[in-house]
């Protein structure tokens, strides 16, 4: 891995991230860019952004294809879903596998304050993810529970990030930074992505 697409401080872009020297030490810088992108592009966009952190895993009576191409499924109807809703949704995901034969997701959803205040269970999400599993799995999928909130770290689902509070900003960065780090990446198989986001498309 080139050392160069790797922030091993810290902080980066004058924001703090989580302190971890374990196995693994460091973050993704691709992955640190995309997250304070979208947070910053969300802030100028809406005076309010609620930040909510869904973590998305695989059934265990299952072996999870090599590829992303369930959630990739999953996340794009999702993301329509919660466009039509009026929510103008942006989002980071990161693919990783600790002590499970299948991977796992973390997705970060960034969707308009002023429209949504807060996020309380994932319903929608569960059925989503539920069918996309029964259509490519023949074997009975639980309806749901393999969705999970992350609380904040001061409590709630979710985090409302007000325009000019930059404290709550720094808080977020840190608290999201999470999804950038090394440890429990870089197993996935050629050519399968570890992370992807949502495009930023200039008004």
């Amino acid at each position: 891995m080139n050392r160069s697409f790797i922030v091993t401080s810290n902080e980066y872009r004058n924001l703090s991230l989580l302190k971890y020297d374990g196995p693994g030490a460091g973050y993704h810088k691709v992955i640190l860019d995309r997250i304070i992108d979208r947070l910053e592009f969300m802030q100028q966009r809406h005076s309010q952004v609620l930040a909510v952190h869904l973590i998305v895993r695989y059934p265990e009576s299952i072996i999870a294809p090599e590829n992303n191409d369930c959630f990739q499924y999953f996340i794009e109807e999702y993301r329509r879903f919660l466009a039509l809703s009026g929510f103008d949704p942006h989002y980071i995901w990161v693919r990783e596998r600790h002590n499970s034969p299948n991977p796992h997701y973390h997705l970060l959803l960034l969707l308009n304050g002023n429209e949504i205040r807060y996020y309380r269970l994932p319903d929608k999400a569960n059925q989503l993810w539920y069918f996309v599993l029964q259509r490519n799995f023949s074997i009975s999928i639980p309806t749901s529970g393999l969705i999970h909130i992350v609380p904040a770290e001061y409590g709630g689902y979710g985090v409302m990030l007000h325009r000019g509070d930059e404290a709550i900003k720094r808080w977020a960065v840190q608290w999201f930074s999470y999804f950038a780090k090394l440890n429990t990446k870089g197993d996935a198989g050629r050519g399968v992505r570890e992370f992807g986001s949502s495009i930023l498309r200039k008004n």
